[in-house]
């Protein structure tokens, strides 16, 4: 593979006392010596764990893959639609279609370098402490656990977001070739590793969270660690993603055990309006249900930056959160909306602007939907035909739906303090509710399924009533456009639906076409991922 090393300048950089909001990874270099060795001190550690989650902020410019593999999963799963006449290349067709046959795509060349930015730099942690123990300074008997367990989990965090869009899904056909799988610190600027099977990468990921479990403390601790872990991954994220790793490869039973241990501590009650998931500004800020969040700020160490998901269909300009959105293209379908009862003819939207554009634009105060279920209410809105401010979407003469969970702070576009929910223990409650109904327990499920409608203001569904597809619908509504619809049925063997696409029908969760290939910025350099 193409490696990513570090010269002088960058490890002056990522080790000095602030990069003054520089985009230092953009400008890194590669080198032929690595960086492995040249760390002092358990700072040199915490840092290089902050520049991982920098890594995954993106690569070129605000293109990370902490919004972008949504993105790849919302244009491919049946809940979105795609406005061509407001799509700026024809990528977006040609994955909205499920077309697998482009490899220039530079979003996913940039979720593919930050990924593996990310992972070098925690091999270097990893690797660094395996080979010389912890320094034998004031924080190395306090923070190496710790720093060795984060890398692990971010490590197994990149490979579970790259491995599902770049590989067949698991069960399909656990011996293909899917992603580059790097493990160890490499002096080698161009060592050219073949790509790992379906089977090695989960195996991988399934061996560093058990590490990382038992590595990472279980809350932060302001008399022990840096203020910047506030946010950042401890035991229950890694327990997290060990669940949604383990119901990926229909490891139910498994999936369970995390799910149970994450309910039962009681540290994430959906106690809230949906609303408090989405609104937290700064560290140490975030709703009570979520588990782990990225969150973008500058401190000291790190300036990380803010999501891309909201660009291509939050309903709000990032850094203007009362301007609407004037890049999004991807709206909720029909075909969800009809599913969910949300039909966008049907729904009934209160403060429209008192005149239609150009004379009036519209606002992020303006077209609310009054309806009983909050996460409607409060996370979406609705513009009528005429409505819409955009050039492109000014003669529409219907209701589009546009999703309103992203973008919502005000500031400067590269500064504002925006929080990114990424594991919420909601959707640990519908896994536990459809893994329940699958095993015969109905009436498990039927509570599980009514923690998460009675937070949404629903009323209880009977445990007579309830079917599969019921906890599947509620999912939709809880969870879309949050990397999550197209996995979950894939994890159940499920087809998938073709949504508002006519030319299509439900394609088997197995087809090869949900698996991209693997970016030219990669296979042009390394033959060995052709």
């Amino acid at each position: 593979m193409k490696k990513l090393l570090f010269n002088s300048l960058f490890i002056f950089l990522i080790l000095g006392i602030s990069a003054c909001g520089e985009d230092f990874f953009d400008d890194a270099m590669q080198q032929s010596n690595s960086a492995s060795d040249t760390w002092g001190s358990t700072n040199d550690l915490e840092r290089l764990v902050a520049g991982a989650y920098y890594g995954i902020s993106g690569y070129a410019g605000f293109r990370g893959l902490h919004g972008l593999q949504g993105v790849h999963e919302a244009f491919m799963s049946d809940l979105g639609y795609l406005h061509t006449n407001g799509a700026t290349g024809d990528w977006e067709q040609d994955v909205y279609n499920r077309k697998n046959n482009r490899n220039d795509i530079s979003n996913y060349s940039s979720t593919w370098s930050g990924g593996y930015q990310a992972v070098a730099l925690c091999n270097e942690v990893i690797g660094w402490v395996e080979k010389n123990g912890p320094f034998k300074d004031q924080y190395g008997p306090l923070w190496t656990d710790r720093l060795v367990g984060e890398s692990l989990f971010l490590r197994a965090w990149v490979y579970f977001q790259l491995v599902r869009m770049h590989a067949p899904a698991y069960g399909a056909n656990n011996s293909a070739p899917s992603i580059i799988l790097n493990t160890k610190p490499s002096k080698e600027p161009f060592a050219n590793p073949s790509r790992a099977t379906v089977q090695q990468v989960y195996d991988q990921m399934l061996a560093d969270l058990t590490e990382a479990t038992r590595l990472l403390p279980e809350t932060y601790d302001s008399k022990r660690d840096p203020l910047e872990y506030q946010d950042r991954a401890n035991r229950d994220a890694a327990r997290f993603l060990l669940a949604q790793v383990h119901f990926q490869m229909k490891n139910y039973a498994k999936a369970k055990e995390q799910i149970d241990l994450l309910i039962a501590s009681n540290r994430y009650p959906l106690s809230e309006d949906p609303i408090e998931t989405w609104n937290k500004t700064g560290l140490g800020a975030r709703g009570k249900e979520v588990v782990w969040q990225y969150v973008q700020y500058s401190t000291s160490q790190q300036q990380w930056k803010g999501s891309p998901a909201g660009a291509f269909f939050g309903f709000t300009t990032r850094g203007n959160s009362s301007q609407i959105n004037s890049g999004r293209i991807l709206s909720a379908s029909d075909a969800f909306l009809n599913a969910a009862g949300w039909n966008a003819d049907q729904l009934n939207i209160t403060n429209l602007p008192a005149a239609r554009p150009p004379g009036t634009l519209g606002t992020q105060a303006n077209f609310t939907i009054n309806h009983p279920d909050k996460r409607l209410t409060q996370l979406w809105r609705a513009i009528p035909g005429g409505y819409d401010p955009r050039t492109e979407f000014t003669g529409y003469t219907r209701t589009y739906v546009w999703c309103n969970k992203w973008n919502r702070l005000s500031g400067s576009t590269n500064n504002n303090l925006f929080s990114l929910p990424l594991m919420r223990i909601a959707e640990l409650y519908l896994n536990r509710a459809i893994i329940r109904f699958n095993d015969g327990d109905r009436k498990g499920a039927a509570e599980d399924l009514n923690v998460v409608r009675k937070r949404a203001g629903l009323d209880p569904v009977a445990e007579a009533d309830l079917t599969a597809n019921l906890i599947h619908i509620e999912r939709m509504k809880e969870l879309a456009f949050e990397n999550d619809r197209l996995y979950y049925l894939q994890a159940l063997s499920l087809p998938i639906p073709a949504g508002d696409r006519v030319d299509q029908t439900p394609i088997p969760w197995n087809d090869a076409r949900f698996a991209m290939p693997i970016p030219a910025s990669e296979s042009d350099l390394n033959p060995g991922v052709r």
